[in-house]
């Protein structure tokens, strides 16, 4: 007998999905459903109540004995029904977790009733030989209460055998005796029935719903990410139609000017002055020297946000990287008569891009050139870092000069690739500020960062940190 129901008990197995929903959604729905069954007795309780007190049943030719006891199931039971719905009101509003009181309450609820309309059948069958109360208690359990049907199963078979023992005793007609039995096994196969489509309704119900919320989540959330995308693609196609705009316009003014000066010179305008043909050759060399490293500077920057400018880090010694930097940018600082100071030790070694590093330290050093007076000074310091929590290394490098410094406004707009906010150098020199804009993007690269002090008239310094050697 028990491998042949093993099968059937076995079918009313759920999946972890569906103990999940047990355990929240049919939990929260058979709280608020008690409630309201328990709720709505207690006044059917209170009028039942005043119609035993005040009515009069001595014109029936029964004995008092069953209403007397029909009276007092439903005094019984409307106080049940009163401490249920108390009960549940506080489970619902308290705000501490009791979880053992909120999974026995529909099964309480369901065994006050069940109970109650029992031995309400059991007392109708000594006078009128009918099971109504019964009928109407097992129907409303089961289109009602949320209980597993393996559960059910045995709570209804209980509550059967209930009835059929109670009628037992107090109907004295074996034929309805035998009648009862057949009726309340019909109704309790029907509650069953409706209790068992309930449950797979209901639990489908709640899955489609939970579902429907996480895929309500799931869009909202893909929507708030692509609304923030197409943000950010809207100012990076704007910042960069700002950006050509003012490369172009800095890159014709140059170009037009070598044009205008190689006219001259082709016409013989200055071959009898040497000096203002040596001026001539000196502003053409500097507005094609501004072009090429505009251009350079676009070239890796291009590439850079490509993603195909290649990354190869190594160890470098930080002074030797930087004096190469130097010694390339020396014959302009002659020019300025400004003199570039190299202070790092010579044993301090990171770990980074050749190629990257030295274009990050010749833009810093170019504009140091530019902002910095005739006979002036540019220093490049250096300071090791060491974390206390991981004891992990880092080189701080400063590139500071003594001239004409920045305002606030500039400082705030100078790593912004749409913003030309670098002016004209001491000597009238001209520049985009993408050189800057290019560190940055390097120095990140790098996992470092890259930070401006700088007041106006006193100077500016520019403070770049790299991790050191790993």
């Amino acid at each position: 007998m028990a491998k042949t129901l093993l099968p059937f008990f076995h079918s009313f197995k759920t999946p972890a999905l569906d103990q999940m929903i047990i355990e929240d959604e049919v939990r929260t729905a058979n709280l608020g459903r008690g409630i309201l069954i328990t709720g709505l007795f207690i006044p059917i309780a209170i009028i039942i109540h005043l119609y035993f007190s005040y009515g009069n049943f001595s014109v029936r030719p029964v004995s008092t004995g069953p209403i007397n006891g029909f009276f007092i199931v439903n005094i019984y039971m409307g106080l049940a029904c009163l401490a249920l719905f108390l009960t549940g009101i506080w489970l619902k509003h308290t705000k501490k977790e009791h979880q053992l009181l909120t999974i026995l309450y529909p099964h309480l609820v369901f065994f006050i009733f069940a109970s109650g309309g029992a031995l309400c059948a059991v007392y109708d069958q000594a006078m009128d030989k009918t099971i109504i109360t019964f009928l109407l208690a097992c129907l409303l359990n089961a289109s009602t209460l949320l209980i597993r049907p393996a559960y059910l199963f045995f709570y209804l078979l209980g509550i059967y055998i209930f009835l059929c023992y109670g009628v037992y005793l107090t109907q004295p007609d074996q034929n309805e005796v035998l009648l009862t039995a057949i009726d309340g096994l019909c109704v309790i196969a029907v509650a069953y029935a409706i209790a068992y489509i309930f449950w797979n309704n209901s639990i489908t119900r709640f899955k489609q719903d939970r579902l429907i919320k996480s895929q309500k989540l799931v869009l909202a959330h893909q929507y708030e990410k692509l609304s923030q995308s197409n943000v950010k693609l809207e100012e990076s196609n704007a910042s960069k139609d700002q950006f050509f705009s003012i490369l172009a316009h800095d890159l014709r003014g140059p170009l037009n000017s070598a044009i205008a000066l190689t006219k001259f010179l082709e016409e013989g305008l200055f071959e009898e002055d040497l000096e203002e043909r040596q001026q001539m050759y000196s502003l053409l060399q500097n507005s094609l020297n501004n072009s090429s490293k505009l251009l350079e500077n676009v070239l890796l920057w291009s590439t850079n946000q490509a993603g195909v400018l290649n990354f190869k880090p190594m160890v470098l010694n930080i002074h030797d990287t930087v004096q190469s930097s130097v010694d390339v940018l020396k014959i302009v600082a002659a020019h300025k008569h400004i003199e570039i100071i190299n202070l790092i030790p010579q044993h301090l070694t990171i770990s980074a891009d050749a190629d990257m590093i030295h274009t990050v330290f010749r833009n810093l050093l170019s504009n140091a050139i530019k902002f910095t007076p005739n006979f002036g000074s540019v220093e490049v310091h250096s300071e090791l870092l060491v974390n206390e929590q991981n004891g992990q290394e880092s080189v701080r490098v400063s590139v500071i000069d003594y001239g004409v410094g920045m305002s606030h406004k500039t400082l705030t707009n100078l790593f912004r690739i749409e913003k030309k906010m670098i002016g004209l150098g001491t000597n009238n020199e001209t520049g985009t500020g993408l050189g800057l804009v290019l560190c940055k993007d390097f120095i990140e690269k790098h996992e470092g960062s890259i930070i401006v002090e700088s007041k106006e008239n006193e100077g500016s310094k520019f403070i770049i940190t790299l991790p050191g050697r790993n």
